[in-house]
């Protein structure tokens, strides 16, 4: 799909920012599903959805305001439990922009529970990886207490939970730098609206949010 970031999407140093990518992911991964009878309209009927649990990016380049580029996405064939997915944004010559990975599951919305389910994607598959190196599992460590934030509306996704795009820009804002190179977050539990997210910093570009003791996030910048 076309993909043209505005002058919203970057900071007051230029860079391009980290949500700004993860929503095109999202986006993209969003029609890609509907488009193969995946969507959220059809997985809710049978009380599913979608709730993803890791991704990473790396930005090779440099975007700009208003210019075009493609964004492309691609599943891999993993297992009754995980689904892998890629994302490529290429500039108009086709060089390679932003690279992304990320893992989904399917979860029962009532239950809250992973489900193991024959859904799968028909069609094309992504032969190789865009990140052979996979995305790391961030074990949070020397935690030091950095604030909390309260969900609000405007954090929630069409599930009425937070956006993990949101959890992005808090990382970013925790460790007090607008872009980053890589980002490597994962997430473990869901938010709603009203609760408080208690906030940390750590050594090594860590960042970290808990609910009630329980990890929400963790993220790894550079």
């Amino acid at each position: 799909m076309p993909l043209t970031f505005g002058d919203g999407d970057f900071t007051g140093s230029g860079g391009v920012r980290a949500s700004a990518i993860l929503h095109a992911f999202q986006n993209i991964a969003k029609l890609h599903a509907t488009s193969a009878g995946l969507g959220f309209d059809e997985l809710i009927a049978q009380n599913l959805i979608w709730v993803i649990t890791k991704s990473r990016f790396r930005v090779l380049g440099c975007p700009e305001p208003g210019a075009e580029y493609t964004l492309l996405s691609y599943p891999r064939r993993t297992g009754s439990l995980i689904y892998d997915r890629d994302f490529h944004i290429l500039t108009a010559a086709g060089e390679e922009l932003v690279t992304g990975t990320s893992q989904w599951c399917i979860v029962n919305a009532l239950t809250r529970h992973v489900e193991r389910t024959d859904l799968d994607f028909k069609g094309v598959y992504n032969p190789e990886p865009a990140m052979p190196e996979g995305i790391p599992r961030i074990r949070p460590r020397d935690l030091a207490p950095a604030g909390a934030h309260t969900v609000t509306g405007a954090d929630l996704d069409e599930n009425d939970h937070t956006n993990n795009c949101r959890y992005a820009d808090m990382a970013l804002e925790l460790l007090g730098v607008e872009t980053v190179r890589e980002l490597s977050m994962n997430f473990a539990s869901e938010t709603r609206l009203g609760d408080t997210i208690e906030l940390f910093t750590g050594p090594g570009g860590q960042a970290a949010g808990t609910h009630n003791g329980a990890l929400v996030f963790a993220a790894m910048a550079s």
